[in-house]
């Protein structure tokens, strides 16, 4: 009888374990502007080939010099049907940008989020391709190297899939941009996932619920033992 009893609150506090769930992986890059202007792309920092010798697929946020620095991720949509939620989900690889001795130190600021129709391509025209709309924004105060980060854009998603578009991108730049701010920072493994997947927060209710539910099951078979012995 106790051995089923503990079995029963195995599977109890197991149900409330939030298992992580990747709809699609994304591929990543990082284009910068032009010296003095922060309006357009002109060349890549990082992408699948790994360009300047840097990290392949890392987006790169923040500033070069007088560059201004756009991390961004593309999906491919093919196949894929709406979703009940959707996350874009990714990982800090770096307090600092990919230059050692340029930029190579973290920014205290905010990153703005946006989406924007992809192509399936690295494009350095991705930088300033039309935005569909802001997905959010996060500080840098805090961060940590491995710390994930989960933005929703279950509207987003559910949009272009409805329309039959064949990529979703998303873009990472520092909120008020300037050609004369510094430093970066730069994140990777950039995914799109069906959960929140972000460190560091409280649980959802949701998730309350079940955990106290478990630690209720704990302590009636607790109380049990006692009686029984």
């Amino acid at each position: 009888m106790r051995k089923c009893g503990t079995v029963a609150v195995a599977l109890v506090l197991a149900s409330s374990a939030v298992h992580a769930q990747t709809i699609t992986n994304g591929f990543t890059f990082t284009v910068a502007s032009g010296g003095g202007a922060c309006a357009t792309g002109t060349h890549y920092h990082s992408n699948t080939g790994g360009s300047f010798g840097n990290p392949a697929g890392k987006a790169e946020v923040g500033n070069y010099s007088s560059e201004c620095v756009r991390g961004l991720s593309e999906y491919n949509l093919a196949g894929l049907s709406s979703a009940t939620n959707a996350f874009v989900t990714f990982d800090v690889f770096k307090l600092g940008g990919l230059f050692s001795g340029t930029n190579d130190f973290p920014f205290s600021g905010t990153i703005d989020v946006f989406a924007y129709g992809g192509n399936n391509l690295e494009d350095i025209s991705d930088y300033q391709a039309a935005s569909l709309g802001m997905v959010g924004s996060f500080s840098t105060i805090g961060l940590g190297v491995g710390e994930i980060l989960s933005l929703d854009i279950t509207s987003f998603f559910n949009t272009a899939v409805a329309a039959s578009q064949s990529s979703l991108g998303i873009r990472l730049q520092r909120s008020g941009e300037s050609s004369t701010a510094s430093g970066a920072e730069t994140f990777q493994n950039f995914r799109l996932t069906s959960d929140n997947q972000s460190t560091g927060v409280v649980p959802e209710p949701s998730t309350y619920a079940l955990t106290a539910a478990g630690l209720g099951a704990i302590a009636y078979l607790r109380r049990r033992r006692r009686v029984v012995a």
